[in-house]
């Protein structure tokens, strides 16, 4: 059986009881960054598992692996490096292939950094769209923003190096009053959470380092 398990976005403390029992249990991982399951298995005391590399590059050629796997009637633990599986992170074509052949799978559910940062907004989120990662290329990323300006509150994830021109790039398609919030390393102890206008928020970042994973929120 195939579990794909949701893990904590920064504090380690938000794993679910359901996903400990799983992972002590399970016979092979599948981690998209196995030094981040170890850490967590570390953290958990769990012992011994056998940790498979599954990322994106490697994905497609390792699915014959883990069909073999399921027909021995193995235990199968899908992992992100943090919260939930293909939610910009692999495992569409394993899901979409034991859905095809009729392996049994199951999601354990977790964190997810897209509502985290909605809810920590404060924008109106009965209906939101998630874009995930922005084409890099200005003009893809402008087409999308374009599209969805009319659709609610908008989430993005982004590198802290391209932050800055994120910022810029909604500025332009929404205007200098567009309400921002800018999530950081959130769960963590230094989480930072930025509300304000776009300009409020460019003058903010300017010349700022920022680390650690962003994501954003937009209406």
């Amino acid at each position: 059986m195939l579990y794909i398990v949701s893990t904590p976005i920064g504090n380690l403390s938000d794993i679910s009881l359901r996903a400990i029992e799983v992972l002590r249990n399970c016979d092979v991982i599948l981690a998209e960054d196995s030094r981040q399951s170890r850490k967590l298995l570390d953290f958990l005391k769990i012992k011994g598992k056998k940790i498979e590399p599954y990322y994106e590059q490697v994905e497609e050629q390792k699915l014959a692996m883990v069909v073999g796997m399921l027909e021995k009637n193995m235990e199968v633990v899908l992992l992100t490096d943090a919260g939930t599986p293909l939610v910009s992170d692999p495992g569409f074509k394993l899901v979409n292939m034991c859905r095809k052949k009729d392996y049994q799978l199951t999601a354990i559910p977790g964190p997810v950094a897209a509502i985290n940062a909605l809810v920590l907004s404060g924008f109106p989120m009965d209906k939101f769209i998630f874009l995930g990662f922005l084409p890099k290329k200005k003009g893809k990323r402008i087409k999308i923003l374009e599209e969805y300006k009319t659709k609610g509150a908008k989430v993005v994830y982004e590198s802290p190096k391209r932050l800055m021109e994120l910022l810029k790039n909604i500025e332009e398609v929404y205007g200098r009053n567009s309400r921002i919030c800018v999530c950081r390393e959130m769960t963590k102890k230094f989480e930072e959470v930025k509300i304000d206008l776009v300009d409020e928020l460019l003058e903010y970042y300017e010349g700022k380092s920022s680390k650690g994973e962003i994501t954003v929120v937009f209406i």
